[in-house]
């Protein structure tokens, strides 16, 4: 819609709300997704979501519970292959309902190892390397908050080690700043690069 200002110029009309936040206001209100919040409010530390069909629903109905109640979500998904499309739901609708283009970390991804322990094959390196790097996002807690955590049941199984463990054996290097050579013996396993 176009309006015309007091010298003639056309300019673009804003809403109060546009169509989007009416139409995620209309779920936040339903019945379902209040009796959900009432749960979560009142300390309940699992919460089962059952009904919707779509996976992109779903993700739209955790973004906005997220929203609302401002605690960090864990999504256990069944299966490593469920973990991308999970992401990407996630991120699509953790940024509509707040309005921003980025979601920067808010959203982490914990794969499990694809390997078999017992087989003796070795994980994929960028299967290690992200579980890494969302170790060590997790360790750092406020720096880098993460609003939602997606696993499978199989990661969330696995022994992982305690944030102090994770953070003794990282570093943060920077571009054009010198390093002690003692951190180049210390035993670090991680890195992150700035």
């Amino acid at each position: 819609m176009k309006t015309a200002d007091s010298d003639g110029t056309m300019t673009a009309a804003t809403e109060p709300y546009s169509a989007l936040q009416n139409t995620l206001q209309s779920v936040i209100d339903c019945a379902e997704i209040r009796a959900v919040l009432d749960q979560i409010n009142r300390g309940a530390r699992v919460v089962s979501i059952s009904g919707l069909v779509a996976q992109p629903a779903r993700a739209l109905a955790l973004a906005l519970l997220q929203q609302e109640t401002g605690k960090r979500f864990a999504v256990v998904v069944p299966a490593q292959r469920d973990l991308e499309s999970w992401e990407r739901d996630i991120n699509f609708w953790y940024c509509a309902t707040r309005n921003v283009p980025e979601c920067g970390e808010a959203v982490a991804v914990l794969p499990a190892s694809e390997s078999d322990p017992y087989a003796g094959g070795s994980p994929h390196a960028e299967t290690l390397e992200r579980r890494a790097l969302t170790l060590w996002q997790l360790a750092r807690g406020q720096a880098s908050p993460t609003d939602f955590l997606l696993l499978t049941s199989r990661a969330l199984a696995r022994r992982i080690p305690r944030p102090a463990e994770i953070l003794e054996a990282g570093a943060i290097l920077r571009r054009d700043e010198d390093t002690s050579p003692a951190f180049q013996h210390s035993g670090i396993r991680s890195l992150e690069f700035t």
